[in-house]
């Protein structure tokens, strides 16, 4: 339901409207909803005036093609501003699809708020902002403004750590499964960079040419990590190193992570490898924390945030991490 909720944002930028339109097609555009607090004031005052000039019946709203895509615009649109101010990484669901992925056992409501949910898995957070867009237009008066709603999605999604957290530890994984495929493919692992500022380019600093020392590389890294000197958000230094497991001592991709911040995240990951030799295939080993300025618990919450991170590098010889992993 991702495209969906894009194509239903796209229109409204552009001044359409999507097929089957929506109720208050006018009204909409004259709001000129757009991310920021400004626009939030403007959505407040959009349903005031449908409060107290049109009050439209709940068969309006839930009943007609109109009405629902109405109420589904602003949900995607307070949804993507929850995403823009926090880089969440956030889904769209259906209820059938949403129980998928939720946790086994858990129950959703049997409303009609409940045909949109968007849900932060890295958090494991399900919101419902129908039921928050119903509420403000079928009450009588204001239930809360949108700046106000916006503030407690927020506070939901934090309420054990910065998403930053999450955030960075996508990039830690993204970087360990670009490294572990560098050696997997026989390649050199040399140290990279990757910042929020550029979150998509990794930096190397190195160029594997002759002459050049990887202690001043390494140091060069620790460096760029303490001193922030581009006020990234997150940090992420890689490299060649050893890791000493109970199985002996190996081969590994040394990821860390820097997050800045009031709550700041430090860590540093060893992803042991075993390279492929003697008939012996590649494999790939448990990773293990090398020092944290956290709980290990803390750590362990945005696990699936770095696996996500791992997955969604596309391997450029036809294999993946999970077939490499040893089980």
């Amino acid at each position: 339901m991702n495209e969906i909720a894009k194509s239903f944002l796209d229109a409204y930028a552009s001044g359409g409207e999507i097929e089957g339109g929506w109720k208050f097609a006018k009204a909409l555009q004259q709001a000129q909803l757009d991310y920021s607090d400004k626009g939030l004031h403007r959505l407040d005052q959009l349903f005031a005036a449908m409060r107290e000039r049109v009050k439209p019946s709940r068969e309006d709203m839930q009943g007609s093609l109109q009405g629902r895509n109405f109420c589904a615009l602003i949900a995607y649109h307070v949804i993507e501003i929850l995403r823009r101010r926090t880089g969440a990484h956030i889904d769209w669901h259906d209820k059938a699809s949403a129980l998928q992925e939720l946790p086994a056992g858990m129950q959703l409501p049997n409303e009609p708020f409940a045909r949109l949910i968007a849900l932060a898995p890295d958090q494991g957070v399900a919101f419902m902002p129908l039921d928050w867009i119903e509420a403000e237009i079928f009450a009588d008066s204001q239930q809360s403004k949108a700046a106000d709603y916006v503030t407690s999605l927020i506070q939901q999604l934090e309420r054990h750590a910065p998403v930053i957290w999450w955030t960075g530890m996508q990039a830690l994984g993204r970087t360990a499964s670009w490294q572990m495929m560098m050696a997997a493919d026989g390649g050199t692992v040399l140290p990279l960079m990757l910042r929020s500022t550029a979150p998509m380019s990794w930096c190397a600093l190195m160029s594997g040419l002759p002459g050049e020392s990887p202690e001043q590389a390494l140091q060069y890294g620790v460096d760029c990590l303490e001193k922030n000197l581009d006020s990234a958000t997150w940090q992420v230094f890689s490299y060649d190193g050893y890791a000493d497991i109970e199985e002996g001592s190996f081969d590994a991709v040394i990821v860390i992570l820097y997050t800045y911040g009031t709550s700041p995240l430090q860590l540093k990951i060893a992803f042991p490898y075993r390279p492929a030799q003697a008939g012996r295939a590649f494999e790939i080993l448990d990773p293990t924390l090398r020092g944290t300025n956290v709980e290990g618990e803390q750590v362990l919450m945005s696990g699936n945030a770095m696996q996500r991170g791992i997955r969604s590098i596309k391997w450029a010889f036809g294999t993946t991490w999970d077939q490499l992993r040893k089980t």
